[in-house]
């Protein structure tokens, strides 16, 4: 170690310099300690030798010292540098600004430096004050969750990121890869061509990821398969036997069971994907954290997995289901309805949901999700029928998933919307009309034009099974009134509760199915009652800020309808 604050600065330098091309060795640098990964890749620890990373104990016990110290990443190209993280606040050394911007000064030469964030807790974007005085530095934002903090940052020095984001530094490039849970929008980045993954908290670094909520863990099921799937995805060249992630607190590593000098790989993600799996199925058992948090205070474990939670939460989450878990990829989580019927969530939109059927002869998938990219074959998993997809409505976040087939249904009003879409579908299209009957082989699917939300909504009905398949008809708790009047929704509603009524329809799986938002009669009872207040004056519409298509709503009996005024009320 080198207590560089108390060296001549030339010296300083020299040490520097010649420990950035003489090997992996630490230096300290004011409170930072500086390693060599491989060559022009650097992690910085807010830790030195007065102040070491960690935590250590007495001989009763006792906690005497703290430093949950937090990791930076620095990558540096033949044209510019990647700064991944900002550690926590460094409140315990005078020089800790000046130390960071020396530091990385000194290893990039002058190049551009752009800081990017994995999330936006404070403990990974504590220095941030002090690359805003460093000239000329830019910041690369994961929107999701910086959005709010926008105003912290010049306009004319951030740029908002999504997955996708390659940072092109010159003989090295980066990408980011989303994997939302520890915070909505948590981001990986992946150092193409060397095998290399820096993750922050969004996988754990050994004391496991902290998941605050149920959201969080619902988008955590679905974030690990993706980040599996694309490390998978050869076009990305990664070698999964040579993986090493770096996380955002790496001291927490003494708490795994890793081979000396091996970094935390390709066996830790398949770990946490079975972990979740058996979370998900309610096989996984909780043990105490022992963690001073009102919500953390569970460990789940699988091997070196850990996720942190809540064993109440966890337990709802787990109910909030009746169907069980069956199966899960990157894009989507299945439960089954019953044994010839199956629920699949997406996450990129508010659990857009897709539904499998199977007769005797074929099966029906109705709807396809926002963006699921290998839909085809986790469906093939579950059925050997000859498949017919068939779609409620033409928005894309039920029609996206529809370019995995070569052809698709629906009723011939939305043809417009699949038509004009971003990504237009090239496939074949059918059409589906008002009373039309699909016979999959021993089960009949009727179909009932819906339209409101969009002009050529329908509905889907299992008779024998006294359920249906509504999509957006009915709002999955938050109808959308992009298409006709009030009154229209009260003649579609009013027809399909007869339908229910005479068929004995007990209940209709929604677009965006979370376990406990079926509609039923009440509910289409409800949107018809609220309908007509509003028409009659009774009910004024609430403004429905930020949204000039549907610019008013009213709320009641745990359903939002947002409708056009005054094109809606006519």
């Amino acid at each position: 170690m080198y207590p560089f604050r108390f060296l001549n600065p030339l010296l300083a330098a020299a040490i520097l310099a010649f420990s950035a091309c003489s090997g992996p060795k630490d230096v300290e640098v004011g409170p930072y300690t500086v390693s060599v990964i491989e060559q022009n890749v650097y992690h910085i620890q807010d830790f030195n030798s007065s102040n070491p990373a960690g935590e250590a104990f007495d001989a009763q016990g006792n906690k005497t010292h703290f430093n949950n110290c937090s990791d930076i990443y620095l990558l540096v190209g033949e044209q510019e540098a990647l700064v991944i993280d900002l550690s926590n606040p460094v409140n315990w050394a005078d020089n800790a600004a000046e130390s960071l911007r020396t530091l990385i000064s000194e290893r990039t030469g002058g190049k551009p430096v752009t800081v990017a964030f994995t999330h936006s807790h404070g403990d990974h974007t504590g220095m941030l004050p002090a690359m805003l005085d460093m000239p000329g530095v830019r910041f690369a934002l994961p929107q999701t969750d910086f959005a709010r903090y926008a105003d912290r940052i010049p306009e004319d020095r951030r740029e908002w990121i999504r997955e996708g984001k390659v940072f092109d530094l010159g003989g090295m490039q980066v990408e980011t890869i989303a994997v939302p849970g520890h915070t909505p929008g948590s981001m990986v980045y992946s150092l193409l061509g060397h095998d290399l993954l820096f993750t922050g908290d969004a996988i754990g670094s050994g004391h496991g990821v902290w998941i605050f909520n149920e959201e969080g863990f619902n988008q955590y099921v679905s974030a690990v398969p993706h980040l599996i799937a694309w490390l998978e995805d050869p076009a990305h060249g990664v070698n999964t036997d040579r993986l090493q992630i770096y996380g955002g607190h790496y001291w927490q590593k003494d708490w795994l069971t890793l081979p000396k000098g091996r970094e935390i790989g390709w066996e830790y993600l398949t770990q946490m994907k079975e972990l979740l799996d058996r979370m998900e199925s309610g096989t996984a058992a909780p043990e105490p954290s022992g963690l001073d948090h009102p919500v953390l205070d569970s460990y789940f474990r699988n091997g070196n997995a850990i996720v942190v939670w809540n064993a109440s939460q966890a337990e709802q989450y787990r109910k909030h289901y009746a169907e069980p878990f069956v199966c899960r990829d990157q894009d989507i989580v299945f439960r089954r309805i019953d044994e010839h019927t199956w629920e699949g969530n997406g996450h990129l939109m508010y659990n857009e949901s897709v539904y499998l059927l199977e007769g005797n002869d074929k099966a029906l998938l109705i709807d396809t999700g926002t963006r699921m990219h290998e839909l085809d074959k986790v469906v093939a998993a579950l059925t050997d029928k000859p498949v017919m997809v068939a779609l409620t409505h033409a928005h894309g976040d039920h029609a996206g998933g529809a370019v995995c087939f070569p052809e698709v249904w629906l009723h011939p009003a939305d043809t417009v919307l699949i038509a004009g879409s971003r990504n237009a579908y090239k496939g074949k299209i059918h059409f589906l009309q008002d009373g039309e009957t699909i016979d999959l082989g021993g089960r009949q699917i009727q179909v009932l034009h819906t339209p409101g939300h969009t002009p050529g909504s329908i509905t889907f009905f299992d008779n024998d099974r006294h359920c249906g398949f509504s999509g957006d008809a009915f709002g999955s708790t938050n109808l959308l009134l992009f298409s006709g009047t009030l009154k229209g929704l009260i003649a579609t509603n009013t027809r399909t509760l007869d339908y229910m009524q005479r068929h004995g329809i007990t209940k209709l799986y929604p677009g965006h199915y979370h376990g406990d938002n079926p509609e039923t009669v009440q509910r289409l009872q409800d949107e018809i009652r609220m309908c007509r207040e509003v028409l009659s004056g009774k009910r004024k519409g609430q403004v429905n800020e930020g949204n000039p298509q549907l610019n008013r709503f009213v709320l009641d009996y745990g359903v939002y309808i947002r409708y056009k005024d005054p094109d809606a009320l006519k």
